[in-house]
């Protein structure tokens, strides 16, 4: 049951209300409310605090989110063995997809060079979702930001580059050559998601600083490709972590809105178990040595 409302909880940040969270979970709204009120007895720090009109998640909660997530993956797993055959034959890496793009080749000569017979075996997630993976042995190495509040237990990490996000428009959109947040109020914003943290917290945040209506989220789309065509061809607004996501056929048609405002920043981190075996060690020293200037 506790674990049941764990994943009302993961619902609730996932996509971002109550009533939201009920139809993704096909249950009804008072179900979550009641599982979260069941919830909120087992911690002494509030879950959600309240942001104008809205409950918004609390660090303690994300928190919990992600170690309940780990804890259920863990118990799907069950007393299932890992094929230790085949693990020494790929290294499994999650990344970000921007993280991919920017890292991706350093990555594969750091894997060739480390263990040329061992192939790469990239995937993506949200960014909860990788850290369990990796904490539950199933990824050798996570290059994602840390999401907020998450423990890092049993993990070590180092700082790879910044990310500045920016907000993003079709170049003839009449919204294109704002200088203000608040110019961007009536906007309808596309998002890839939903995720634990990156570029839509990045957005709320930064409405939630300033004291303003959180950005009205129009369609959720299921990767960056499919959301810059609707950015290209509609009045959509969007966040991206990494200019590298454009690609060069977009760069003519979407431009950076020029705000003087900047969005919150973060960093790209690379993740790996505490005690790295000696080839993941020898693989990581390698893929810094090859990484682009931060």
């Amino acid at each position: 049951m506790y674990l049941r409302y764990l994943e009302y909880l993961r619902l609730v940040i996932d996509h971002g209300s109550f009533a939201a969270a009920a139809r993704a979970g096909g249950v009804t709204q008072p179900a979550i409310s009641h599982g979260l009120a069941r919830l909120q007895r087992h911690f002494e720090a509030p879950l959600f605090e309240r942001a104008g009109r809205r409950q918004v998640p609390t660090a303690a909660a994300l928190r919990a989110a992600l170690q309940g997530q780990v804890l259920a993956e863990r118990i799907g797993r069950g007393a299932e063995q890992p094929d230790r055959t085949s693990r020494r034959q790929v290294w499994r890496v999650g990344a970000t997809p921007s993280a991919a793009l920017v890292c991706g080749p350093a990555l594969y000569e750091a894997c060739r060079q480390a263990a040329s017979a061992r192939r790469l075996e990239l995937s993506s997630a949200d960014e909860g979702r990788m850290l369990a993976q990796l904490q539950g042995g199933e990824l050798d190495l996570v290059v994602a930001p840390r999401p907020r509040g998450h423990p890092g237990t049993g993990l070590r990490s180092l700082s790879l580059y910044g990310i500045a996000p920016l907000v993003y428009a079709r170049r003839h959109h009449p919204l294109a050559r704002a200088r203000t947040l608040e110019q961007l109020h009536s906007a309808d914003w596309g998002i890839v998601g939903p995720s634990v943290s990156g570029p839509v917290d990045v957005l709320q945040e930064a409405h939630a600083v300033r004291r303003m209506r959180p950005p009205r989220v129009a369609v959720s789309c299921p990767d960056y490709a499919s959301l810059l065509q609707l950015v290209r061809q509609t009045d959509l607004l969007c966040v991206l972590p990494h200019p590298v996501l454009l690609g060069d056929a977009a760069q003519a048609q979407i431009v950076a809105v020029p705000l003087r405002e900047g969005l919150p920043r973060y960093e790209m981190q690379l993740f790996m178990p505490a005690r790295p075996g000696r080839s993941l060690k020898a693989m990581v020293d390698r893929l810094l040595t090859r990484l682009p200037p931060a």
